[in-house]
């Protein structure tokens, strides 16, 4: 049986089949010229014509009238339409399609997507929580939180065990924290590098402007594989340069992960999972300001789907927004062999990974400790101890001596912590980043 689904998530809405995804296409759309362009081409030449870009049509799915939209649309709906036919268009969809939709869609906003599929050459199979799909079979159910980061805000959404299954209970917006608001505070850091390295200010133009924004993702790449890298940027003939290392972009995140941080704890205390796409994980200064990280693998959406199609499907024209998957999770403590699989088995520095168990020990820069065989040494200052990280029946440990405000997910830690899966370490004067992670 043939299965298409779509991930109504405006960062990226993507199109897949049980085998790979099919396409991806933020939820961008440009009218500057005749023909309206959407996705990545829209996303690309937003900063040149601000007044002609949309943005908000799928979190703000609606009948509202349009500004400033000079006769091509009525409303944000009429810009789903067209981007939902544009990615139809480009892969010839006309079968049944699932649509995985995000958790802060109300009723109404569910009643005007399918009034469009309505009109669309495929139909609309199935309506399921986007969120509950990301994270059935997660372990620990009542602790689960899943964060959905998309273009405008941040979305926090809670699950609680029923009847042999996990349902969705608690949802929590918040406004100002998507990948917008980041990719904002990335330009603003770059832009104020280039000022103080160059005096060239990329903002003063658009054309400049825009092309920071295209190429952050590249420079936020390269600076996690050299720490280190020199942005660069050709304007009429004239280069200018800024160096700008990792901490820079992590830096510019401590705000928006913050306002994340509070509402989570509020929401669900300190006992919590938090469930990521991993994707979402590698974003800057997510894993030191954000803590109990726990990413699912991308494929996990589509398998969910199939294990519980039976469930998710419908007629069309009288489908149900499934909120609750029965047998999702397990209640029962996870066994020996499962905590096995998901604890560590590798500490990444500087991009090279290293096997536990292993002797590493971390000498201060100041210090004159000796390592032992085969141990790692990362130089930090502010101590004259050292800091191990081994691996006991209790599980992974960090056993901290003499190192001062050693940062355990962007807190403070304990002189001894039973390390996890997704944790960050960074030490009082290092810029290196320490990362527990699994290699199969």
């Amino acid at each position: 049986m043939s299965v298409h689904l779509i991930e109504l998530n405006d960062r990226n809405v993507r199109l897949r089949n049980q085998d790979e995804i099919l396409l991806e296409s933020p939820g961008f759309a440009n009218i500057a010229d005749k023909q309206p362009v959407f996705g990545e081409e829209a996303r690309k030449i937003a900063r040149l014509h601000p007044r002609q870009t949309f943005s908000q049509f799928w979190s703000q799915l609606s009948l509202d009238p349009l500004a400033n939209s000079e006769g091509h649309f009525r409303h944000q709906a009429d810009l789903a339409f067209a981007h939902l036919n544009a990615i139809a268009g480009q892969n010839a969809l006309t079968d049944e399609v699932i649509f995985a939709v995000p958790s802060n869609y109300n009723r109404n906003q569910l009643s005007i997507l399918l009034g469009l599929v309505q009109s669309c050459e495929f139909d609309a199979a199935g309506l399921v929580d986007l969120a509950l799909l990301r994270t059935a079979g997660a372990e620990s159910p009542d602790k689960a939180v899943y964060l959905d980061i998309q273009l405008h805000q941040c979305v926090l959404t809670t699950f609680v065990q029923k009847e042999g299954g996990v349902e969705r209970d608690k949802m929590v917006q918040i406004p100002g924290t998507g990948l917008l608001a980041l990719h904002d505070a990335w330009a603003n850091m770059a832009a104020d590098e280039f000022i103080k390295q160059s005096r060239f200010d990329p903002q003063h133009n658009a054309e400049t402007e825009q092309y920071v924004h295209n190429q952050l993702f590249y420079w936020i790449e390269q600076a996690r594989k050299n720490n280190e890298i020199m942005m660069e940027i050709n304007n009429k003939g004239s280069v200018y340069q800024a160096r700008v290392n990792t901490g820079h972009f992590e830096q510019k995140t401590r705000n928006i992960f913050g306002r994340v941080k509070e509402e989570l704890e509020t929401l669900a205390g300190s006992d919590y999972l938090l469930h990521l796409p991993e994707d979402h994980a590698e974003l800057p200064g997510l894993a030191l300001y954000l803590n109990n990280l726990s990413p699912v693998k991308d494929s996990l959406l589509m398998e969910n789907c199939m294990l519980h199609i039976d469930h998710i499907k419908g007629e069309p024209g009288s489908l149900s927004f499934i909120t609750s998957l029965a047998g999702a999770r397990q209640s029962s403590a996870p066994t020996e062999s499962e905590q096995t699989n998901n604890a560590p088995s590798h500490v990444l520095i500087n991009n090279k990974a290293h096997t536990l168990p292993a002797q590493l020990q971390f000498g201060p820069v100041n210090g004159s400790s000796t390592v032992g065989s085969g141990a790692i040494q990362v130089l930090a200052s502010g101590g004259s101890g050292d800091l191990r990280i081994s691996v006991s029946a209790e599980g992974v440990l960090l056993d901290i001596q003499g190192v001062g405000n050693v940062q355990l997910n962007g807190i403070k830690a304990e002189p001894r912590e039973v390390l996890k899966l997704g944790d960050t370490i960074r030490l009082p004067g290092s810029d290196t980043l320490l990362q527990l992670i699994q290699v199969e």
